[in-house]
């Protein structure tokens, strides 16, 4: 079981700038991927609000060399959880980790990189490990590439790549994504401003928790009609049961 950041920011998501900060509640660390059985002890401690625990229990696993209790392990030292924030110890599990090409790994050291985190900011190096976890299909790395893109950190501002990446991610039902998905439907960066898949979007967000992609909801209702907004309800109903296989694009 691997501990995994996810794109949550602090501050939440703000149409003004959109700048991805880097933070993650304690109760935002997910519990990731098939339970395999030596770190599933540890996995439970920490669902028991017992971090310590959890660390003791996947320290002896991580000194062995396995890459899923190694980034975990970096996770509870970054996060201060249970121990003294440690951003250096972090860092040397995660390298650990990335050493064997663990995807979640990649992207927490993305995402030290990208807000200067016991680390400079450098988004050269961010870019480079988003990019690898993204390329492994995770939505995390997607949703914080896309954005790297979007807004030009590290490389140059591509409107198109950047949905591209926010759509991969969004259709494995990553809210954040959504949200950025309906976004530049909206924004017109793409070229025309769809206003009826910014509503399907920013409605699919909006239901799992996104509270800005409310307002941008009710931007796309003051475009369309009774009847749109209507089509647009259902269809995102029809993207959701199909587990994302049959979204409007």
């Amino acid at each position: 079981m691997i501990l995994r950041q996810v794109g949550l920011k602090t501050g939440g998501l703000r149409l003004s700038s959109m700048v991805a900060k880097y933070a993650v509640a304690l109760a935002a660390l997910l519990l990731s991927f098939p339970v395999l059985a030596n770190v599933a002890p540890g996995a439970k401690a920490l669902e028991r609000g017992r971090p310590f625990t959890a660390l003791r229990s996947w320290l002896p696993l991580a000194r062995e060399g396995n890459p899923k209790a190694q980034n975990n392990v970096g996770l509870i030292y970054e996060r201060g959880a249970g121990v003294s924030q440690n951003y250096s110890e972090a860092m040397k599990w995660y390298r650990l980790a990335v050493a064997q090409g663990l995807p979640e790994a990649h992207h927490n050291i993305g995402l030290l990189y990208y807000s200067g985190y016991g680390t400079e900011v450098n988004d050269r190096e961010a870019l480079r490990y988003f990019r690898f976890s993204a390329d492994k299909q995770l939505p995390e790395s997607q949703y914080m590439l896309g954005l790297m893109v979007y807004y030009g950190r590290g490389t140059e501002i591509n409107a198109v790549r950047a949905k591209n990446l926010f759509e991969f991610a969004a259709i494995q039902g990553y809210p954040e994504a959504q949200y950025m998905l309906g976004f530049l439907y909206q924004s017109g960066d793409l070229g025309n401003v769809r206003p009826d898949l910014a509503y399907v979007w920013s409605k699919i967000s909006m239901d799992q928790g996104v509270e800005l992609a409310a307002e941008l909801n009710y931007l796309s209702t003051l475009i369309l009609d009774e009847e749109g907004q209507q089509q647009g309800i259902a269809l995102a109903d029809l993207c959701r049961n199909s587990n994302y296989t049959d979204c409007p694009k």
